[in-house]
């Protein structure tokens, strides 16, 4: 068994295992349990697609080419052989389930059940109905669907106290909760469909109540199970056939390859069958006529064109022994069966080994058939807990070589074995393990036997060298190795017991790919690593592992809960998939990823997901692995000339997949301790004239900047300025701020003037203006006067506007994860401000609003991420009164809120805050979120912005804003998509666009692109002036500069030929 849950509920099971301690190999099976623990933890880990190649397999809802024209709902965890073909399990959509509650049985429980059986929950805690709210709340209560369908077909209910259910009503009842009991009864194990996929078409191989044919006689399954692929193009699965068939009343496990071309004719065989005229295969491949296979495991795929099987035997009609089996694909020329190989069973001696197995419990191949088995050793007592463990080499004819046994020394140890662990065989047939030792330090290591040598690679006793530092590790897992020898390994570091993916290549050489708490690639600045999966190795050596996250967010690049990664051809590391990526899955199906997991991993770097997303909808997917590119310097840092004792700053923006690292140069040579994106020469002097460059590397490769040149000189006689005065925007009543700083030999002193007149009294360096009005607008300079002469500063403005944006409202579809919808918005001034913020949903319904969002909860985060306030209904906050009567104020009291609907009434200080509408338990919909200036004062609300999924139809994003005052505002829009990517923030709109509306509905200005505009550095020169982060330089983002009169506009955004994804969309009043 692989470990691996199939399908069903176990894909809803958040990732629990954060927290919990390592498991310590004193205990001799806990290394088992916790590796079993871990691969089905890992299965709920959600990712999605990024810039590697996405390859849409199969989708929620696509035909299963039944004769009965099913769809396909959810699937199996996928694998993939070497030639890129995926097989997978499937379930079929079953028809009317979520409406059989709804429409059928809600009425009844509303009337009758909960009435009756709520308060009888005391009596009988299982057919407790008071929670459920849709059909699969049932289908988890078992035992509650049968007592109803004998309660209501005995007429038992509805009580007696209350009318009895029509018949019609009565069978329809009973009909649809049949079918829910027929769901719940389901094996987690259960699959409707075996299909595959090859060469851009997916084939149905077998189906639940389909024709096949199977050992050249005609049936249908009944039953199916536990799909693996092969090196070849064959598929093994387990299943049952329906009556009719010879094989009826066994259970079987088969393989399905293709004849020819005949793509819908699979050729089935039977591999093994628990009837009694199937017995077992013994060591040389002759049958056991007293044995019989009783339940088999999941077929393994192996790198050669083959499976291996477990399976439990009956002597008799006793449950016996254990055995591990290997099938030879296909069967050989003349043969009607493959060839089947016994790897071990319980009770028996390995092919030519004289210890006697208990129990086989793992066995490793390569694709010439070399392999190792890890199994325990029968003693004279009859408890099975404390038997030996054993690891045994096995060659092509599986001839055993016992390599390492419990109780036996250690090489390079005088202390014995305690446990071993699973092992792996790389493609020479050397073969790796886990063991532990029985001494004081519950010492660990890795092995290798290799020529008939076991070697120790590494151990928990000495440290190993990586990239030039010791580094030591108390405990590993499992490890998994390629084709040529190279090693991945789930190990946790000395010290700060860090979760570590730990790799070694073939040649020996030691590194870390993966460790907790250091920087996740392709995730935001601080986004670390936190609990790490269990590595997979492909046979090239690329590995790919699954790991949640841990770190601070912000309003643009939210935190998500985890992720998938791989390294490239080149060792490096790629991020495959996030939580809460949203790209279109097909054209024109936008979807959010909720849960992701790998399955197989192929030499040609393809990695077969399984995918779920929030809107309901599965789908398998091929993500091939792309090589990332080095690095690039998005900004090049310039040359500085300034004087003795001043401070130079040297710096440089990187671009590609980080973390980067760098180092700064003087003259070629290395600079000691100037490792960051900035070089500070503090008190500079002639000693630091030179030629300045920076390395920035990455894990992709290294890159060198542009020479920048350093000249310090002498102070001056007449002051020269080295910081001139900086225009400032100021709103009414605020605080304007002017600061220059001029050097020379002599003190110097300074003179302000406004407009060319002298400014009496103000002779320092600063100049403040507080509170500012009109009457301050101009142009200002200074004088900076030495003994040796005076110099005046270039010219600036103090600009002071009582323009502001009055309120920002916008509307968009509220998803789940990052999907949710944001707004944003900056309160200036000297004073604290009355803000009024309100998410709708309900109430769009009487606008005429499909999908309204029907319970939003409301809440706003301060510019520290702290949460200030929430809401759940307007109507349970502190003072509704207030909220409504501010509502009517600002000219928003027309809509009617309802009691869902939520509110905020806040007075709230100069800052950046952030507003949030989710919906409550995960629900979505349309949903408007507003926010308002209430009272009058010098605050303002200056820029405002939202963030949201931008879908098509009537789900594009729609802000809406005012403009106050008295003369016509000059306003900086930009719809952000592209930059978003340098933010961290996953499946962004790749092409916004936007156009704005006035009041009447006309449109009066389109933008699809900013670096369309006749002069684009308008918008990055409005940008820095705003405090906006920069735009990409050649990205696809839109933005546009106008001057807009006082009212009300909105601004349609959606993304170019009906694209999705996540947008920003920022309005910034400008001078």
């Amino acid at each position: 068994m692989d470990g691996r849950a199939p399908i069903g509920n176990v894909r809803n099971i958040s990732f629990a295992a954060k927290g919990l301690p390592t498991a310590r190999h004193n205990q001799i099976d806990m290394k088992t349990i916790s590796y079993a623990f871990l691969i089905f933890a890992a299965s709920a880990i959600s990712i999605g697609g990024y810039s590697n190649t996405f390859e849409l397999v199969s989708l929620s809802g696509d035909s299963a080419g039944t004769s009965s024209q099913q769809t396909l709902d959810s699937f199996s965890i996928p694998d993939i052989n070497e030639d890129g073909q995926v097989s997978f399990g499937a379930l079929f959509e079953t028809s009317g389930i979520d409406r059989a509650y709804t429409e059928v049985l809600a009425p009844v429980f509303e009337k009758s059940c909960i009435s009756c059986h709520g308060e009888g929950a005391g009596r009988q805690n299982t057919f407790d109905l008071t929670q459920i709210q849709s059909s699969q709340d049932l289908i988890l209560r078992p035992l509650a669907l049968q007592a109803l369908v004998n309660r209501i077909s005995n007429g038992s209910m509805p009580p007696s106290s209350e009318p009895p259910l029509d018949p019609d009503t009565q069978a329809t009842v009973v009909e649809k909760l049949r079918l829910l009991r027929e769901i719940a009864n389901r094996s987690p194990a259960h699959l409707d469909a075996a299909l595959q996929y090859s060469n851009g078409n997916v084939e149905l191989i077998a189906a639940v109540g389909e024709p096949a044919t199977v050992n050249g006689e005609s049936g249908f399954f009944e039953s199916i199970r536990s799909i693996s692929a092969t090196g070849g193009p064959s598929i093994a699965l387990a299943g049952k056939l329906a009556p009719g068939h010879s094989f009826s009343s066994s259970e079987i496990l088969l393989s399905a390859g293709k004849r020819g071309a005949l793509a819908a004719n699979p050729d089935f065989k039977i591999i093994a069958a628990t009837q009694s005229g199937r017995p077992i295969i013994d060591y040389d491949g002759t049958t056991s006529p007293s044995k019989r296979y009783q339940y088999f495991g999941a077929p393994q795929g192996l790198p050669s064109h083959g499976f291996s099987f477990s399976s439990r035997l009956r002597l008799s009609n006793e449950p016996d022994d254990n055995g591990i089996w290997v099938a030879k694909l296909p069967a050989p020329e003349g043969e009607a069966a493959p060839v089947v190989k016994l790897a071990a069973i319980e009770g028996s001696n390995l092919n030519g080994g004289t210890l006697t197995i208990a129990k086989p419990i793992a066995l490793a191949q390569n694709a010439s058939l070399n392999g190792a088995l890890l199994a325990t050793i029968e003693d004279s007592d009859e408890n099975d807990f404390n038997n030996e463990k054993g690891i045994w080499a096995l060659d092509t004819n599986f001839g055993a070589t016992l390599i390492a046994k419990s109780g036996d020394s250690a090489p390079g140890s005088s202390d014995p074995f305690l446990s071993l662990g699973k092992p792996s065989v790389d493609g020479d047939g050397n073969v790796y393990f886990w063991a532990s030792l029985q001494n004081t330090n519950e010492e660990e290591g890795l092995y290798q036997y290799s020529n008939g040598i076991l070697n120790l690679l590494i151990s928990s006793e000495q440290s190993v060298d990586i990239f030039g530092i010791n580094r030591s590790f108390n405990s590993f897992m499992d490890p998994v190795a390629s084709n040529d020898g190279d090693l991945a390994v789930h190990a946790v570091e000395s010290g700060g017991n860090l979760s570590t993916i730990l790799a070694r290549s073939a040649s020996g050489e030691w590194s870390i790919i993966a460790q907790t708490g250091l920087q996740a690639p392709g995730t935001a600045t601080g986004v670390a690593f936190d609990l790490l999966s269990f590595p997979i190795i492909n046979g090239i050596g690329q590995i790919a592992f699954q790991g949640t996250l841990k770190g601070l967010g912000d309003v643009i690049s939210d935190t998500t809960d985890s992720g998938a990664w791989a390294t490239d051809e080149n060792g490096a590391i790629v991020l495959i998939a996030r939580e809460g990526d949203t790209f279109d899955v097909k054209p024109g199906f936008p979807a959010t990823v909720r849960s992701a997991e790998i399955g197989g991993f192929n030499s040609n770097g393809q990695l077969a997901m399984n995918y779920g997303f929030t809107n309901g909808a599965n789908a398998i997917a091929i993500v091939g692995i792309e090589n990332l590119a080095p690095p690039s310097i998005s900004l090049q840092t310039s040359s500085e000339t300034s004087y003795d004792g001043e401070t130079v700053t040297l710096s440089v923006e990187a671009s590609g997949q980080g973390p980067f690292s760098y180092q700064w140069k003087k003259d070629g040579e290395d600079i000691s301790g100037a490792t960051g994106d900035s070089l500070v020469i503090s008190a500079a002097s002639a000693s630091d004239n030179g030629n300045y460059t920076v390395s920035v590397t990455s894990q992709t490769g290294a890159i060198l900047s542009e020479v920048a040149s350093v000249s310090i000189q002498s102070l001056p006689d007449i002051p020269a300025f080295v910081e001139q005065p900086l225009g400032d925007i100021v709103l009414k009543g605020g605080r304007a701020i002017l600061d220059a700083r001029a050097v020379s030999n002599t003190a110097i002193d300074y003179q302000w003037y406004f407009n060319g007149g002298i400014l009496n009294g103000e002779t320092e360096s600063e100049l403040s203006i507080d509170p500012t009005n009109t009457e301050h607008e101009g142009t200002y300079h200074v004088v900076a006067t030495s003994a040796g002469g005076s110099t005046a500063s270039e010219n600036s403005e103090i600009l002071v506007t009582d323009k502001r944006l009055f309120n920002i409202s916008t509307r968009a579809r509220v998803g789940t994860g990052a999907n949710v919808l944001i707004a944003g918005f900056v309160v200036a001034g000297p004073e604290s401000k009355q803000i009024l913020v309100r998410g709708i949903g309900p109430s769009l319904a009487d606008n005429n609003i499909d999908d309204p969002l029907l319970k939003p909860r409301l809440e706003i985060y301060n510019s520290a991420n702290e949460l200030i306030y929430f809401n759940e209904g307007w109507k349970d906050s502190d003072d509704p009164d207030a909220i409504l009567a501010a509502s009517q104020s600002v000219g928003a009291g027309e809509r009617n809120m309802r009691d869902d609907d939520t509110a905020a009434l806040m007075e709230l200080e100069q800052g950046l805050y952030t507003a949030i509408v989710r919906g409550q338990d995960g629900s979505t919909g349309v949903a408007l979120v507003e926010a308002f200036e209430i009272e009058e004062n010098f605050t303002r609300m200056i820029n405002i912005s939202c963030r949201a999924l931008v879908g098509t139809g009537a789900d594009v994003v729609i802000p809406g804003f005012v403009i106050e005052g008295d003369l016509p505002s000059r306003v900086l829009i930009r719809a952000v998509g592209p930059s978003l990517q340098q933010l961290g923030v996953a499946g962004f709109l790749a092409n916004p666009q936007f156009r704005i509306y006035d009041i009447a509905g006309t449109p009066i200005a389109f933008n699809d692109g900013w670096r369309n505009l006749w002069d684009p550095s308008e918008i990055t020169a409005a940008s820095q002036l705003a405090g906006a982060f920069p735009l990409g330089e050649n990205s696809e983002d839109a933005a546009m500069i106008i001057d807009l009169d006082p009212g009300l506009y909105t601004v349609v955004t959606s993304g170019e030929n009906g694209t999705t994804g996540i947008a920003l969309v920022e309005l910034y009043a400008i001078p």
